[in-house]
């Protein structure tokens, strides 16, 4: 062994100590600087209706473990195997990457799976192609949902044009670039300017590999639309059943908004102001003020809440294991 060998192992053990340290250490900033930006002054108005609330977390918390059962799926469609047995490890590492949304910067949450399960023997080119397919499936079904369930609404045409033709813009360049064949192309180019040569044919994502997963976000998104919707009426019980739809409709726009809105932590800012922009369509303007303090406020509370019932899952698997006699 030479000289350099020890020190190359020396520096990869600094690393993979440094890197979640300074993990941890962004995400504490950004979230504390997420919640100093809320304007608490805005949510002492609010008198809540907490069975609505209760029913919402419920179902923001089943539409991040949905996302943890599509991210395992297109591991699987693209290869990965041994995955049984780990599923806690890999929800735990899943609901930590996905506070990483809360670090600017481009797809950290997509980052943070590909570094952290990359240490548990997940293969990281399947993570790397499954990560990138993830996130731009999860764009493009929020954008159908939204665009979808507006559109239909006789209200849409109070909507700014600017943003519908924003979003059926991006929409189409997004449905495009999913077709196979171009996905395919832009993952080779991706492959080539990152010096990794051709990626090998089972990384390649088929009709059916993509159908699933698209059809599986779409349902994520009528999930977590209607979680918007109960903690809407929570705080505004006046807003009428008939309005869920285009509720839910405004709550994936302004969701695929902030996922686009790479530069801005967590969609800090931008998703509020496009939801607020929405909602002033069935809610007074000053009402959607405030709805979107408070709706910010509680999605960080389920994205910690979600992190907690992992963490404590996999510990609590842990010792277990720890606990069986050995044989």
């Amino acid at each position: 062994m030479t000289r350099a060998q020890p020190d190359n192992q020396q520096k990869r053990r600094w690393l993979h100590r440094a890197i979640p340290i300074l993990f941890y250490a962004l995400l504490a900033v950004f979230l504390v600087f997420a919640l100093v930006t809320i304007d608490w002054s805005q949510l002492s108005s609010l008198q809540l209706t907490w069975w609505p609330l209760i029913a919402a977390t419920i179902l923001s918390l089943l539409f991040r473990y949905l996302g943890v059962f599509i991210w395992l799926r297109l591991l699987y469609r693209l290869g990965g195997r041994g995955l049984r047995g780990h599923y806690r490890e890999l929800t735990y590492i899943y609901a930590k990457s996905w506070l990483g949304r809360y670090i600017p910067g481009a797809a950290t949450w997509i980052l943070g799976k590909i570094y952290f399960a990359g240490r548990h023997g997940v293969p990281r080119s399947k993570l790397a192609v499954s990560g990138v397919l993830e996130g731009a499936l999860q764009i493009v079904a929020t954008l159908v949902v939204g665009i979808a369930l507006i559109a239909f609404d006789a209200r849409a045409a109070s909507v700014a044009p600017w943003l519908r033709w924003a979003m059926v813009g991006a929409l189409i360049l997004g449905l495009v670039a999913l077709l196979p064949p171009v996905f395919r192309r832009l993952l080779r180019t991706a492959f080539r300017l990152m010096r990794r040569g051709t990626p090998a044919e089972a990384l390649l994502p088929r009709w059916g590999t993509m159908a699933e997963a698209t059809g599986l976000y779409v349902v994520g998104a009528l999930v977590t639309g209607a979680s918007y919707y109960l903690v809407v009426i929570s705080a505004y019980p006046d807003v009428p059943l008939g309005d869920a739809l285009y509720v839910i409709g405004a709550a994936s726009l302004a969701s695929a908004i902030s996922m686009l809105a790479v530069f801005a932590p967590g969609g800090l800012g931008v998703r509020e102001g496009a939801l607020a922009l929405l909602l002033a369509v069935v809610v007074p303007p000053a009402i959607a003020a405030v709805l979107v303090v408070f709706l910010r406020l509680w999605s960080i509370a389920v994205d910690l809440i979600f992190f907690a019932v992992a963490w404590l899952s996999r510990n609590r698997r842990r010792n277990e294991l720890i606990g069986e006699p050995q044989l």
